[in-house]
């Protein structure tokens, strides 16, 4: 009886936590994995990250979210005028992280240290 009433609540309430989803909270988290995954295989292993199909959450998210969920950039630069770049690279070790072939996931931020673009590709 008692199992009965919580489901029915569970249910009742759904519709109201699905209106509260962070995508940007999830679509970080799994890149979060990918990135400790890919930093813990052996070195010359390649990982088996793809590039995220859909980095539109991502877009607004402030520099300090990025920082804690992913950590400090593996790379940094600026691409003109006050836009600043940020990326990491999915691999194993800092030696390879200029290897042909490794996914290199970059974020741009606009003058509010706010993601105004995302990228993703394999390293030249």
């Amino acid at each position: 009886m008692r199992i009965r009433f919580l489901l029915s609540l569970m249910l009742l309430a759904s519709p109201a936590i699905a209106g509260t989803v962070d995508n940007c909270a999830s679509v970080l988290g799994s890149l979060s994995v990918e990135l400790r995954v890919a930093r813990s295989l052996p070195p010359g292993k390649p990982t088996t990250f793809r590039c995220p199909e859909d980095t539109e959450p991502l877009l607004g998210a402030s520099k300090q979210r990025i920082v804690n969920s992913l950590g400090a950039p593996d790379a940094t630069g600026n691409s003109g005028g006050s836009v600043i770049e940020w990326s990491y690279f999915f691999a194993s070790s800092a030696g390879e992280r200029g290897v042909a072939g490794v996914p290199q996931l970059t974020f741009s931020f606009d003058d509010q240290q706010l993601v105004s673009s995302v990228r993703c590709q394999r390293t030249r």
